[in-house]
């Protein structure tokens, strides 16, 4: 969240209509004791209307000067309080993200798999604390390790290289790299990084023992994830408009095809990716009957009229229907 600028609010708060809420106060107010005096006024037969008008200009300069009064409160009640509230969101907002509490980002799974269970212990204690972290499990030896990778699916497994003297965190490294399946690694061990890359592997991240910074292991951990999702969104885009699942023009008839073409709107007979099909629906919303005052300025530059294309609203209801449920079945 950005620093609050004090000043916009105050630019706010001038542009609110406080006579219109002060009218509703008032309003709300049953005992109205104003509205009292002037019918008392009105109703007193000792009083000419001369007097009458007197009595009402003055009561109504000082009723105003009263309403200015109430007005500048209000205003200045509703800026404080609306102040208040965003510096203590504000202050909220700050002390999650210190913890890794962050509402647009997934939780990060991660598994803990070493030998040294002080070591395991450590850094659960010191994992714990982010909110953006689930810890799935902690495992001490190989069998364990492969059984909660292959029933929990974590995200990130942080995983020694030797166990019981031998190389066996390195071998399920292996497996799973040259499967091309599993989880990311983020290795915490005594030796130097090169010597997994002289074994042909490649690992996400890789911290040497011993650890003189535990912050350092949350930070990997986080940009591991990050390159994850951004790995991730890269297959699901490489799909999106590259990846072609059906051909719509088989699925229409020629009443329908004729109707898009009346639209304006091709359709090529072949295989249509995900992407094409957005595009298709995208053209045909144009004709959308939507009400004007639901519509942005920006949409009404676009919107379409079905006048003088020759198609019916109802001809074109269906056909909208139609490719919807193509589109939501894909």
């Amino acid at each position: 969240m950005r620093e609050i600028k004090l000043n916009l609010i105050n630019d706010i708060c001038e542009e609110q209509d406080f006579d219109e809420l002060l009218l509703e106060i008032l309003n709300n107010n049953k005992e109205n004791k104003i509205n009292k005096i002037l019918k008392d006024i009105d109703n007193n037969e000792k009083l000419d209307s001369i007097i009458k008008t007197q009595i009402y200009e003055e009561l109504f300069d000082y009723v105003k000067e009263i309403n200015e009064f109430f007005k500048l409160n209000i205003k200045e009640v509703f800026a404080k309080g609306v102040k208040e509230t965003i510096v203590k969101l504000n202050n909220v907002y700050k002390k999650e993200l210190l913890k890794g509490k962050s509402n647009s980002m997934k939780k990060i799974r991660i598994i803990i798999a070493d030998d040294n269970k002080g070591l395991c212990d450590l850094l659960k204690k010191f994992l714990i604390n982010y909110n953006d972290i689930e810890i799935l499990g902690i495992v001490n030896t190989d069998e364990e390790e492969i059984e909660m990778i292959d029933k929990l699916k974590p995200d990130i497994v942080i995983t020694d290289l030797v166990r019981n003297h031998k190389y066996t965190g390195l071998e399920i490294i292996k497996e799973y790299f040259l499967n091309k399946k599993g989880p990311e690694f983020l290795v915490i061990s005594a030796d130097e990084k090169r010597f997994v890359i002289n074994n042909g592997l490649e690992v996400a991240g890789y911290i040497k023992k011993p650890i003189d910074n535990y912050e350092e292991i949350y930070t990997e951990l986080k940009r591991i994830k990050q390159d994850l999702e951004h790995k991730e969104y890269l297959e699901w885009d490489k799909k999106y408009h590259n990846l072609e699942i059906l051909n719509i023009r088989k699925l229409l008839n020629l009443k329908e095809k004729r109707i898009l073409k009346k639209l304006g709107i091709t359709i090529k007979n072949k295989k249509h990716t995900e992407y094409e099909i957005e595009c298709l629906m995208l053209e045909l919303l144009l004709y959308y009957d939507d009400p004007e005052e639901y519509l942005s300025k920006e949409e009404k530059k676009y919107q379409k009229s079905l006048e003088g294309t020759g198609v019916s609203r109802e001809d074109y209801n269906k056909l909208l229907n139609k490719i919807t449920k193509i589109k939501e079945e894909v």
